[in-house]
């Protein structure tokens, strides 16, 4: 347990850093770029998540495969895992190369006739989207690179690598745009430029890290075979995933303004920082059930799952709490506008509600990776779709921005209402009561009480200092107290300090 712990921490670190630089950079990016320059960045990567459609599910299969197979206590699994990575890698490079080629013609097209421009050329558009089309080449491979560390366990390599490369996209890009020329496709360049090095050293210490003979690296198709069925079940969730999540941003850029659809992205921004949490208790927990799962370990499964849905709830749920109460007062200390505040906090305080279920529903899923199981993902995903898409349009159109935000608010908690107690019928019987009773409710309650505490003691007109001390000590003492409230959180707070549990 002590590596999962290290590989939290390092995941939590990276999405910090990641968030703390989209909330230091995206000023500037307005101000170099303007309003519609950034809604069209934006745009591309809506768009650059949209494409993972097709990976059809084979990331979470690399994950779960290479965390199961370097446990490795035979020759054989070495082999099978050289194999397989090698196999792997290769349908990467491919996707990449076949995706960059088509969307290196298609995404000019795409951005001229979908998104409602007023101020930017159409040459800087179709200019862009030739650029976007060699970022997409470099995507697939960098994924499956990353997706192997984080099944290898090397979260701590892999954040040490993007750390640095992701300033030097961001604060490098603002570089490149001051000294250079002030276009989206110029700031594309700079980034497919450090996407290139970063894959280079990521392929680089993929390799090294993966413990199998060199002579078993070849690629090898029987070798998905027996994962053809698990990978297919990922390709319908991914796909219907993928619908679901980006679906709100596709039609906000085609029915909005692009000032408008730039609003409705910073409001995402500020929402996101939820998953500076999320993803890197996911990251940290996922391989751990792939290694549990295979041992028929039901004792360990239970007490490893309420850990990390007790981590989960600690860690998102004060922070939910304190962007949605605080949102006014954080847009405005970060845009430094406070008509543009006042547009952006409504959609953040429901924007980030929805973000709250989902990653509540990160670790139940996981689980279900882990197990093998993707059925209950892929079917609940489907109805979903088939429901909500129609109307999520409805919502947009008579709506507009918050209309779209609390059309994903619904969508995850319908998610979490079906999907949760399916999980623990097949996976772990008579445990969503004690997931609500222990892992989530106290948590909760803590949060809510003293972000409503803090709400209510900041008087409007506050000094910048005052606010930030006001809006950073409330979403402290609510972690405290949310973590003070979950058992499994006390525990391992008492081993990693050194005190009997």
């Amino acid at each position: 347990m002590s590596r999962v712990r290290f590989n939290v921490a390092a995941n939590i670190v990276g999405q910090s850093w990641s968030l703390v630089l989209a909330i230091v950079c995206t000023p500037f990016f307005i101000k170099l770029l303007g309003i519609e320059g950034y809604a069209v960045v934006a745009f591309y990567a809506v768009l650059r998540a949209t494409l993972l459609i097709l990976d059809l599910g084979f990331a979470n299969t690399v994950n779960r495969e290479v965390a199961r197979l370097s446990r490795h206590t035979d020759p054989a699994d070495a082999r099978e895992l050289g194999e397989f990575a090698a196999t792997a890698a290769r349908w990467y490079w491919m996707l990449g190369c076949g995706t960059g080629t088509v969307m290196f013609f298609l995404t000019p097209e795409i951005a001229g006739s979908w998104l409602n421009a007023a101020s930017i050329s159409g040459d800087d558009l179709a200019d862009s989207g030739k650029v976007f089309g060699l970022l997409a080449c470099v995507l697939w491979p960098t994924s499956f690179y990353q997706n192997g560390l984080v099944g290898l366990q090397r979260q701590v390599t892999l954040n040490l690598i993007t750390i640095p490369f992701s300033a030097l996209s961001n604060v490098g890009g603002l570089i490149f745009l001051w000294l250079g020329p002030r276009s989206v496709t110029g700031l594309l360049c700079w980034q497919a430029l450090v996407a290139l090095i970063q894959l280079v050293v990521v392929d680089h210490r993929f390799w090294k890290n993966l413990d199998a003979p060199r002579e078993s690296r070849r690629p090898n198709l029987a070798i998905l075979k027996s994962r053809w069925r698990f990978s297919a079940g990922m390709g319908g969730i991914s796909i219907a995933g993928s619908i679901l999540t980006h679906l709100d941003k596709l039609i906000l850029s085609r029915l909005l303004s692009l000032e408008s659809f730039g609003h409705y992205s910073l409001a995402g921004t500020l929402a996101r920082g939820l998953y500076v949490m999320i993803t890197p208790v996911f990251n940290a927990y996922f391989p751990r059930f792939s290694a549990l799962v295979p041992a028929h370990d039901k004792a360990s499964m239970r007490l490893c799952y309420h850990t990390a849905a007790q981590m989960m709830s600690v860690l998102i749920l004060p922070l939910a709490a304190a962007i949605g109460f605080f949102s006014h007062e954080i847009a405005f200390l970060w845009l430094r506008d406070s008509s543009v505040a006042k547009t952006v906090a409504p959609i953040a305080s429901v924007l980030v509600v929805g973000n709250c279920l989902n990653g509540l529903m990160t670790i139940p899923f996981a689980l279900q990776l882990a197990s093998g199981n993707t059925k209950i993902g892929l079917y609940v995903s489907a109805c979903l779709v088939a429901g909500l898409v129609p109307a999520m349009i409805f919502a947009v159109s008579q709506y507009g921005a918050i209309g779209g935000a609390a059309a994903w608010g619904v969508m995850n908690g319908l998610y979490l209402l079906v999907a949760l107690p399916l999980t623990h019928k097949y996976l772990l019987p008579g445990e969503t009561g004690n997931w609500l009773k222990f892992d989530v409710l106290p948590p909760l309650a803590g949060a809510l009480a003293i972000a409503g505490i803090g709400r209510a003691a900041l008087e409007p007109g506050e000094p910048v200092v005052a606010t930030l001390v006001a809006v950073g000590s409330t979403w402290f003492l609510a972690t405290m107290v949310a973590a003070l409230s979950a058992g499994r959180v006390r525990s391992v707070a008492r081993q990693i300090v050194g005190l009997r549990p």
